[in-house]
């Protein structure tokens, strides 16, 4: 390694307010990251401004946005910035990030940003495995709803995808929904309701599929289950088990 070469790691996420799912997860990966790499300057980014704002309000934390924290690596003298975004689709926020690394490409010897959690087929085989494996003992023989967050964007499609890999994995009845995506709650349900597939004492398991179990999965996601419903009023199938929002998946 070059003596002049200065290496950083910048962790970019959407970011949320809630303190403790912060620490249970972004923060989780940051420790992580500087576990493996000590030699690196490990730096955390928020790229959502209303978080950065709600962060500062409430707990006087002074977040930084991608492009405040890229700045700061360059006043550091870091030389080479490889950018690990936390996003699991490809969407606003990931084009965003890669538009503002683009921007700083002259100002270190070399910058690079990683994929978004689905980027390629296999990754969609990987997470697959990876979230069946980690959620078939607690669902057993239950339908399972992931609730993913959605976008306008033309990576939207990524969900669908999802859900495809899911079901050809675990040979299981699995759906995704998202909460500002194209295909919601309410699709999902008239999905199960017109679909022949057999019902164990009417349950079925609801949990995010999201980073963090922040605003959406607190409010939006569980936040109805008191009064049997979740998601623009949408009656769910009846005893529709709460997320447990302390994990994600």
């Amino acid at each position: 390694m070059q003596n002049n070469m200065k290496k950083a790691i910048l962790i970019v996420s959407f970011g949320t307010t809630y303190p403790d799912t912060r620490q249970k997860n972004i923060a989780a990966i940051t420790r992580q990251v500087r576990a493996l790499y000590p030699d690196a300057v490990v730096e955390e980014a928020v790229s959502s401004t209303i978080v950065r704002n709600a962060m500062k309000k409430r707990e006087h934390i002074e977040a930084k946005s991608p492009t405040e924290a890229l700045e700061s690596m360059k006043k550091q003298g870091v030389t080479h910035v490889a950018v690990f975004p936390t996003h699991v689709i490809d969407g606003i926020e990931n084009h965003r990030l890669k538009e503002a690394a683009k921007k700083y490409a002259g100002a270190f010897e070399q910058i690079a940003v990683a994929d978004a959690l689905l980027a390629k087929p296999q990754d969609y085989e990987d997470v697959a495995k990876a979230l069946w494996e980690s959620l078939k003992e607690e669902v057993g023989d239950f339908p399972l709803i992931l609730m993913g967050h959605g976008t306008e964007h033309a990576a939207d499609a990524s969900y669908a995808m999802m859900e495809q890999s899911l079901r050809a994995y675990a040979k299981h009845e699995i759906y995704i929904a998202t909460v500002e995506g194209s295909i919601t709650i309410k699709d999902v349900i008239a999905r199960m309701k017109s679909g022949l597939q057999s019902r164990q004492n009417g349950k079925v398991l609801l949990t995010p599929f999201m980073l963090v179990a922040g605003d959406h999965a607190n409010n939006d996601m569980a936040g109805g289950m008191q009064d049997g419903e979740r998601l623009m009023r949408i009656p769910l199938p009846e005893n529709c088990r709460r997320p447990d929002t302390s994990r994600n998946v």
